[in-house]
């Protein structure tokens, strides 16, 4: 597969509220998100802005600064994967097909041939998203739900649940059945990877590839010991937020 464009890669457009600062960034979402953006800039100077982003999903390369951003991926079996499922599938299966082809682009537009066994697998996936100003890239190291349907103090969350509770909050309303289908997968003692999973001959496919950015967005900022919370009351105990912005690893290229 040959890839010439960024846009034709594997990718998840979202609307938001974003913070950046530096080569990291906070994403924020839900119904009170307007709420905590203006928390972030009256109380830490944070500016959060609403805008439509697009995130891109990048594997780590062994040889290399920079991560792959993917686009598809061939199997050991020739079996091709175009859909951000594959991201799911490449935590099943790495260690059995380590020459499975990942086909994708550098930031820099580049292709290089690689295989699985080219990437640091042990490292977390890099989600990233393009800056207007100054024209960058940053890493996303935080998600919030800010909700006005949760009560109480901010509530970390495991990657399946803030990957859940994003969905939910970016979902049209009569898409929300969905949503609810997958917590009481979850509930029952599923993990996302396997509601999902369970789901893909039958749900829609728009569906499906909303649902499995946000698992691999939120497992992303997890293994990286990023920032997944939800809140309903940003101004209650927002002395985190500022920090968020500075927990993605420094850029190295």
């Amino acid at each position: 597969m040959n890839y010439t464009r960024l846009d034709e890669l594997l990718t998840l457009e979202i609307d938001c509220y974003l913070a950046t600062s530096n080569s990291s960034a906070l994403i924020v979402v839900g119904d009170r998100a307007s709420v905590m953006a203006e928390a972030l800039r009256a109380k830490q100077g944070v500016t959060c802005r609403p805008q439509r982003t697009r995130l891109w999903f990048g594997l780590p390369i062994h040889t290399a600064p920079y991560p792959l951003l993917v686009g598809s991926l061939l199997t050991e079996r020739s079996t091709v994967l175009d859909q951000l499922s594959l991201f799911a599938w490449i935590e099943d299966n790495y260690l059995d097909q380590p020459r499975a082809e990942v086909w994708g682009l550098t930031p820099f537009g580049e292709q290089p041939a690689i295989f699985l066994r080219d990437c640091d697998l042990d490292r977390p996936v890099e989600v990233w998203l393009q800056t207007d100003q100054p024209a960058s890239w940053a890493r996303v190291s935080g998600l919030a739900v800010a909700t006005a349907h949760h009560s109480g103090a901010p509530t970390p969350l495991t990657s399946d649940l803030a990957a859940l509770a994003a969905l939910a909050a970016t979902l049209p309303p009569d898409a929300q059945p969905f949503a609810e289908m997958l917590a009481r997968e979850i509930a029952a003692g599923k993990s996302l990877k396997a509601a999902l999973r369970a789901q893909r001959r039958t749900a829609d496919a728009t569906l499906l590839h909303l649902a499995d950015g946000w698992r691999v967005t939120a497992k992303a900022i997890a293994d990286m010991a990023g920032l997944l919370v939800r809140l309903h009351s940003p101004g209650a105990d927002d002395s985190g937020w500022a920090r968020a912005l500075q927990l993605a690893p420094p850029k190295r290229w």
